[in-house]
Order: C-alpha cells, then structure tokens, then sequence
C-alpha cells in the first residue's frame, strides 16, 4: 500500500499548477476543437449532456465543459442552485462539521473550509449519473465523523482524519471509454486516464508501463477519498518513481511498502502478506492495524487528552508541555528531545 509523504503532496500541488498554467496557455481552437474518432463509447453521455446544461456557453466537445476563450475552467463546471442532499450532508460531515468543531475548541470562526466546492462538484457527477452515494453508507460516515469529533483532543493544525466509514462511498457508474472527470467516477478497476483539475479524461484499465501520479483527482481531493486508488489504479503493478513497474513477489527483496503491491508490505526487507498487528503487538514495518499507532516498536491505542507524552505519535491530536508548545523539536514518532519531559495529550490549534 502506497505511503504518502509531504513531498508527494507537495508534487502533485506543483502538477496542478502545471496543469492550470498549461492550460492557460493552450488557444481556443486547441480547447474547442470537436473530439476525433468514431462515436462516443457508451456511459459517455452521462458526462456530455450535463456539459450541455451546465452553462450556455458550455459544449459536450469541451474537455472541462464550461471554459470560454482563454479562461481556465475547473473540470467540474460552474454550477448554480442547491446541491444533491446527499452531497451535501456528506460534504457538510467532511468539511464545515469539523471546523465548527475545532472553531468551538479553539476559539474564532470556522473560516474557510472546502464544503461548498465540495458539494458542488460532488453533485455534479451525481446529476450526470456519473456516481451514486448510498444513504446508509453516507449516514454511517457522518455518524463516524460526529463520534471522532468528540471533545477537542483531536485537534491540530492538520485536517481531521476521516474515518474508514468515509471511505470508498462515492461509487463509479462508467464503464472503460465513457468520458469522466475523476476515477471515482469509473467503475472499481478502472481510473480517469488524462483526467486533472481543468481536464477531462476517459475511463481506461490500469497501465503495465507509462508515467503515473502526475495528475490531481479534483473529486477524490474534496470528498476525501484518500483511498481510491485501491478501487481504481493507475499502475498494474505500482507506481514507482513516477512511473508503472511490476510489484515484487511475495518474499522478493523490498524497500518500501509500495513495491509489493496493494494489501501487502514490505517486512524486514521482505515482501510479506501478514496482516497488520493489533494493539499490544510489535508493529509490522513501521504499521499497526487502523486505530493503533507504533510508538517504540509496538502498537498502542492514542493516549487521552491529560495523559503523559513525550511525542505527538502518542497522542490523537499532539503532545504539549504546560506552556502551550511542542514537547519534543523533532518528528512525530521519534524519541523525544531535551525539553520533551513533562508533555501532555492535548489540542493544538495552530502550527508552532
């Protein structure tokens, strides 16, 4: 299973703006011209006639279905009037809930958060029949984000985790060749080959060779779908180096998890498929079971807010000593630091 690390985030905020920058830069012919080849394979509709409702300048030819001359246009367009309910509550969950709740630990107002974008464009590709959301699923997810939301120790100055229950709920409806905006709109098993911000794409199989990760999924980013790359992969194997290779096989030599495929891990220098550990068991590579952290080589559950600390992974949120500042200078997960005795669990409402 793929790591990610703030120098991933950080590149693939740089494609975007490539992606945004580039388009910009391409002229009105290159963006308007009509789509070549043969007719539009099917579940292709479902995105094109929505274009043509979006916005009257819109066309079912544009690849973002609502730029106008040079204008650089999100992938999902402009759209006006009160979103799908479902939508909406899931976003409301995601989002404006979680800022209300830290706003109300913290003190101030909840600022800006991506609610609104989010329920738009999640409506979007609900109207164009292009996803389907579940009430059940989606009231089991905000129940679960209501539960880990409780009292303030979750509190950081990063976005509060999303619960399993949230995850893998926004359902793909096109099958391989229908034109989408996001892979979570193609069915499990296949990806938005070409999709990005301002791009639209085509539901294509996963690659056995070929760049990978190079491109933002603008409806997984807002509806949190941390996941989807598990339903809908990029790579055969796994995307290394910014490119598709083949996965080590159970027992090869391994450096990282990524390279031994989806649902196993790299142990010991070792490709290995046993399950991840429970709390109170040694931690396998660095992992635990969801809801354990490894601290010092075993899995333990999150210590309570006032409990004793040396290091933010002992903690929800992060572990502060009684004048309000880090407890240890380093990285979460190393052993603490001079200064680091005397740390509590508590919230942190903003960077130090």
């Amino acid at each position: 299973m793929p790591v990610s690390t703030d120098g991933d985030r950080l590149r693939r905020l740089c494609a975007a703006a490539l992606v945004m920058q580039l388009g910009a830069a391409c002229s009105r012919a290159q963006r308007s011209a009509p789509d070549a080849g043969a007719a539009a394979p099917p579940g292709a509709n479902a995105l094109s006639s929505e274009d043509a409702g979006a916005s009257a300048a819109s066309s079912p030819a544009s690849p973002v279905g609502g730029a106008a001359g040079d204008e650089v246009a999100p992938v999902y367009p402009r759209a006006h009037g009160a979103p799908e309910p479902l939508a909406g509550r899931l976003c409301e969950a995601l989002h404006a809930l979680p800022a209300r709740r830290k706003a109300a630990c913290c003190g101030g107002g909840a600022g800006f958060h991506a609610a609104a974008e989010c329920a738009r464009s999640l409506s979007f590709a609900v109207r164009a029949g292009a996803v389907t959301l579940s009430f059940d699923e989606v009231t089991r997810c905000v129940e679960a984000m209501e539960r880990s939301l409780e009292g303030c120790d979750w509190v950081s100055p990063l976005a509060a985790p999303v619960p399993p229950a949230c995850e893998g709920i926004v359902r793909g409806a096109l099958g391989e060749g229908a034109r989408c905006r996001s892979s979570l709109e193609c069915v499990d098993g296949l990806r938005c080959e070409g999709a990005g911000p301002t791009d639209a794409g085509s539901c294509r199989p996963p690659r056995a060779a070929g760049p990978c990760g190079l491109s933002v999924d603008a409806l997984a980013a807002v509806t949190r779908q941390s996941r989807h790359a598990d339903a809908h992969p990029e790579c055969g194997g796994h995307c290394a180096g910014r490119a598709c290779a083949d996965d080590v096989p159970l027992g090869g030599r391994c450096e990282a998890h990524a390279a031994c495929g989806r649902g196993r891990r790299c142990v010991d220098a070792r490709c290995s498929e046993a399950p991840l550990p429970p709390i109170g068991a040694a931690c396998l590579g660095g992992l635990c079971a969801p809801g354990a952290r490894c601290v010092d080589g075993r899995c333990a559950a999150p210590k309570a807010e006032g409990e004793a600390c040396a290091r933010d992974a002992e903690c929800r949120a992060a572990c502060v000593r009684p004048d309000g500042r880090a407890a240890v200078a380093g990285v979460a997960g190393v052993a603490g630091v001079a200064g680091g005795a005397g740390g509590v669990c508590a919230k942190r409402c903003a960077a130090r």
